[in-house]
């Protein structure tokens, strides 16, 4: 019998101190779906879109790009560094308006 996979919650928001994360979906044909292709650190989502064009999308039809930080992600296992980040962020109070 297969079992379901257990996944948890992660840590929204940027993934390291270099800027606002922007995930990046897109789609090269108007048939395809979207899919997510990476993560681009930028100051604004146009910023995050011109990045995003030059590093995965330059061909692509569509480029979306979405602040990780209204990202909700659910994983079996945690990615690199959530752990220390998280830790860290146990010391202090949720941001006003956060979650």
């Amino acid at each position: 019998m297969v079992e379901k996979t257990d996944r948890s919650e992660g840590e929204n928001g940027p993934l390291s101190a270099d800027g606002p994360r922007f995930e990046v979906f897109v789609r090269e044909a108007e048939s395809d779906p979207l899919r997510h292709v990476g993560t681009v650190a930028a100051p604004t989502p146009d910023a995050a879109h011109e990045e995003a064009s030059k590093l995965f999308a330059w061909y692509a039809r569509d480029v979306w790009v979405c602040p990780a930080a209204e990202m909700s992600r659910y994983a079996a296992e945690s990615l690199a560094g959530d752990e220390s980040e998280a830790s860290d962020d146990a010391a202090e109070p949720p941001a006003e308006g956060s979650r």
